[in-house]
């Protein structure tokens, strides 16, 4: 059995997703391959699309909230396809080549541009091979109607109805939640991450990051917070692949904070903080909710983000607020309550589930096995 992966370099989530997905079918004698469905198209239009992105992203996130809510009010018509699927669907002669050639059970794509790249090829009758597409944010997003795979994997039951409205076939919908690395599962205390990461042990842990990008006001926040937060507590600023963020921060930084740049320890630090400032990444927000840490949202992207937003508010999963000097109120007002702080924990233990990826690669094998 073998199973390729597809996913897209626009992003850290959609790849730790299927990093999580290949870990599991791993365990399960099942050879996999994460590949970047845009390169088989070439690798320089990959760097451009997924560069382009990154750079409106980061930079000017309003235009991209305008992308997103033009995709979603302007779905192409019956028969046409968006300028959306025509980008992401240039590479279906290589990559019909490479499932052929390296002899691919399946195809389980966790980018909505894979999973058209796929829908192409089985279109126009080059391949039939099983697909799927694991839905990394906690709504439907613009374009997955423009798919047709053979199983849909989403984020919660009460989001049937959406992917339903949008056209989706019911019998095609799994339950599964979004598939987090198994890092994230496994929790130590407080005391023993601060250890590992050289943070002050006696004081709690507040944890600031904006994704991969280090997008968003992070910057305010972090010179905002080491001012009012207690003498007890301790703030940690991530600025992933944003340098000049980091240099900026790491320039100025007070005692009371430390600034980290790329690290593959996000798992370490969730694990010391007491609460966590982040933006409501699909992936960033399940990790953090998989851990039972207690979530301030960061309004930073419009588009998917704010249906994630959206989602975990209204479930009391997460609180946010507007501006730099609210969300700065809402972290201090969860270190003054310790109960605040464990009632969070319960509520997001209770409703968060570890076996998401479980889910996925046993269901995918299971109709596999059908056929």
């Amino acid at each position: 059995m073998k199973v390729l992966l597809l996913s897209c370099n626009t992003g850290g989530g959609h790849n730790s997703a299927a990093l999580a997905i290949k870990d599991c079918f791993e365990s399960l004698n099942v050879e996999c391959n994460i590949k970047d469905s845009l390169a088989y198209g070439s690798a320089k239009s990959s760097k451009i699309i997924s560069g382009s992105h990154v750079f409106i992203y980061r930079n000017m996130p309003k235009l991209f909230g305008v992308g997103y809510k033009f995709e979603e009010n302007h779905p192409p018509k019956s028969g046409k396809t968006s300028l959306m699927f025509n980008l992401a669907t240039m590479g279906c002669e290589n990559i019909v080549k490479d499932i052929k050639q390296s002899r691919y059970d399946a195809v389980v794509c966790t980018h909505i541009f894979s999973a058209m790249l796929m829908t192409k090829i089985r279109k126009q009758g080059l391949l039939n091979v099983p697909t799927y597409l694991v839905a990394t944010d906690y709504t439907c997003s613009p374009g997955v109607n423009q798919t047709d795979v053979d199983g849909y994997f989403i984020p919660a039951a009460d989001l049937i109805q959406e992917f339903i409205d949008d056209g989706l076939d019911k019998d095609k919908l799994f339950v599964s939640g979004i598939p987090v690395n198994p890092k994230f599962m496994k929790k130590s205390s407080h005391e023993y991450a601060k250890g590992l990461l050289k943070l002050p042990e006696s004081k709690r842990t507040v944890l600031l990051m904006c994704g991969s990008m280090g997008c968003g006001p992070i910057k305010q926040l972090a010179e905002l917070l080491p001012k009012v937060m207690p003498e007890d507590s301790h703030l940690v600023a991530i600025c992933g692949n944003n340098r000049h963020l980091y240099k900026s921060l790491q320039k100025n930084a007070p005692n009371n904070m430390t600034v980290v740049g790329f690290t593959s320890r996000i798992p370490v630090y969730m694990d010391a903080s007491s609460v966590i400032l982040t933006k409501p990444g699909g992936l960033s927000s399940t990790e953090a909710a998989v851990k039972n840490l207690p979530m301030i949202f960061i309004d930073a992207v419009p588009g998917c983000e704010t249906k994630n937003l959206e989602y975990f508010t209204s479930h009391g999963f997460a609180k946010t607020a507007q501006s730099v000097e609210a969300l700065a109120d809402l972290v201090l007002a969860y270190l003054k309550d310790d109960a605040e702080i464990d009632n969070a924990r319960r509520v997001l233990k209770e409703n968060f589930s570890t076996c998401s990826a479980q889910i996925i690669c046993e269901e995918v094998l299971r109709q596999i096995k059908q056929i």
